[in-house]
Parts: structure tokens; C-alpha cells; sequence
């Protein structure tokens, strides 16, 4: 070793050849370091950029689905809360039933929509909404007749000439009304009674054949306002709780 080493250093034009052999080689593995710095630089940044473009993918999905679950909730509301305003009207005022029953067909489809992108939380309640909406127009159908021909009566009852006869027909109801709420072994005082109110009812000129007939089958169910108070407390629970679990779904309480 030591002698080659002798012959080397003794040897310009050899060692200038060694020297420029460890620099060509050196340079080399320079290089191979660099590109394979390089080289995992790289793969670091489109691993970091496939993270990224997957971030803000989920980013954007989630706020996509958050968008849609406000919408299809804010029409699902808006719709049952139309169809509540007009079987309450339809209780007063002729011509709310036919916009109730299109309202329904619509809260159907967007109930449907729901269970698409709302959680299951938020459905549950949409189907209570959805229950109470039910009743409320099934109250306004069977009820919203008899109701709006009660009033007329009521109005008659302070009117100038019909004052009499409806106040007559007016306590025939009431007398009809008690008969069927002591049950059915009353059979025949019910008959007798709903024959009264009949009669007295062809007396005001004011009501209709349908209005008289509406009456007489209204008297035959307990009273409305009780019905109205059990499901206005329902229908107002339901849309509330549903509008709370909303807003927790939406993250509305937290901004």
C-alpha cells in the first residue's frame, strides 16, 4: 500500500489522473444525491397536493351537502307552515282547503327529498311535522264545513230578524251536542233532539240546505275547540323541534 502510494506521489502525470477521476466521481455522486433530493422533494409535493386537492374535495361536498339540507328544510317548513295557515283559515273561510291539500301533495315530495340529505335525527322529526300536518288538514276537512256554518250561525244570533230563530236553532245544537256526548245509550233522546235542531234550522233563512246539514252532523262530535287546542299544541311542538334540530345539524346555533 504504502509503496503504491510512493509510485503515485513519485508520478505526476498519475496522480493528475487520480485527481481528476475522484473529481468526475465525486461530481457524480453529486449529482445521483441531487436528483434523488430532488426526486423525493417531488414525490413529497404531489403527495401534498393530492391531500390537499382531497380536502378541499370533502370541503367542498360538505358544504355542497350543507347547502341542500338548508334548502330542502327551509321548503319543507315553508310548505307545512302554509298548509297549517289554511286548515286554520278553512275553519272561518270558505276556499282554503283546495291550496291545503296542493301545499300537501308538495310537503309529501319534499319529505321525500329529506330523507335523501337530512339525518336521521332531522327526519325523525319531519315525520312528527308530517303527522301533525295530517291532522290539522283531516281537522280542517271533516270539521271546516260545520265550523264555518256555526259562525254563520253565531252571526245570524245578533242579527235583525233572525235574532229568534237562531238562537232557538243555536241551543237545539247544543241540547244535540250534549245528547251524543252521553253515549250511545241515548239512542232515541239523540233522534229526538236531532229532529228538533232540524226543524229550527229550516227557520233561519240565512243557511244553506249544505250549512244546516253540516251543523247537524258537527253536533254529533265533541266540541272543535277542543280538537284545535290538542293539535295546535302538537303541530306547534313538532315544527319547533324540528326547526331546533335543524339549526344543531346546520351549525347555526354555533355562529
Amino acid at each position: 500500500m504504502d509503496r503504491s502510494l510512493d509510485m503515485i506521489k513519485n508520478n505526476p502525470e498519475v496522480f493528475a489522473a487520480l485527481v481528476a477521476a475522484l473529481g468526475i466521481a465525486g461530481g457524480i455522486l453529486g449529482n445521483w444525491i441531487s436528483a434523488k433530493v430532488q426526486v423525493a422533494g417531488g414525490q413529497a409535493q404531489a403527495v401534498a397536493a393530492v391531500d390537499a386537492a382531497r380536502i378541499a374535495s370533502e370541503a367542498q361536498r360538505t358544504a355542497a351537502l350543507r347547502e341542500d339540507r338548508k334548502t330542502q328544510i327551509a321548503a319543507f317548513v315553508r310548505s307545512a307552515r302554509e298548509i297549517l295557515k289554511h286548515t286554520e283559515l278553512a275553519l272561518t273561510e270558505e276556499g282554503h282547503l283546495e291550496p291545503a291539500q296542493s301545499h300537501w301533495e308538495e310537503l309529501m315530495q319534499l319529505e321525500g327529498q329529506l330523507e335523501l340529505v337530512a339525518p336521521e335525527t332531522v327526519l325523525d322529526q319531519a315525520v312528527r311535522v308530517v303527522e301533525a300536518v295530517s291532522n290539522s288538514l283531516e281537522l280542517a276537512i271533516l270539521r271546516g264545513p260545520g265550523a264555518r256554518a256555526r259562525l254563520k250561525l253565531s252571526r245570524a244570533r245578533s242579527g235583525v230578524g233572525t235574532y229568534e230563530a237562531a238562537h232557538r236553532a243555536w241551543s237545539c245544537l247544543e241540547a244535540l251536542q250534549t245528547a251524543y256526548a252521553a253515549g250511545d245509550g241515548n239512542a232515541g233522546e239523540q233522534d229526538a233532539f236531532r229532529s228538533a235542531a232540524a226543524s229550527a234550522l229550516t227557520d233561519v233563512p240565512t243557511l244553506t240546505d249544505a250549512e244546516r246539514q253540516a251543523l247537524l252532523f258537527d253536533a254529533t262530535l265533541p266540541p272543535i275547540d277542543d280538537a284545535q287546542s290538542e293539535i295546535a299544541v302538537l303541530r306547534n311542538t313538532a315544527v319547533r323541534n324540528l326547526v331546533a334540530y335543524a339549526r344543531r345539524t346546520l351549525g347555526a346555533d354555533e355562529s
